[in-house]
């Protein structure tokens, strides 16, 4: 009874993943009829539903998530840097004539 169980919840799984699939795949349908015709033609319904399948993996947004952080503490160092500077800068005054 308990394996009946399991799959049943397996196939519920799997009927959600692929009405989300469905969800993803019909916006970006609708994102693309957006764009000009040229590009349009350049991306296949297999291109947009290969899409909509990696956006399904949370791998996607994990990456996304870590490149944001970087770009932060990037930001923030350079700021940091950028200051620094500017006070050297502040401290050494104008030269006398």
């Amino acid at each position: 009874m308990e394996r009946y169980a399991a799959a049943l919840e397996e196939v519920a799984d799997g009927a959600r993943q692929q009405e989300r699939h469905y969800q993803l795949l019909s916006a970006l349908q609708s994102l693309v009829k957006e764009l000009p015709s040229s590009f349009q033609q350049r991306l296949s319904y297999t291109t947009l539903s290969d899409l909509a399948l990696a956006l399904l993996d949370g791998t996607v947004f994990e990456i996304v998530q870590g490149l944001l952080e970087i770009q932060h503490l990037t930001e923030k160092s350079l700021y940091n840097q950028r200051l620094r500077l500017q006070n050297e800068h502040r401290g050494r005054g104008t030269p006398d004539p």
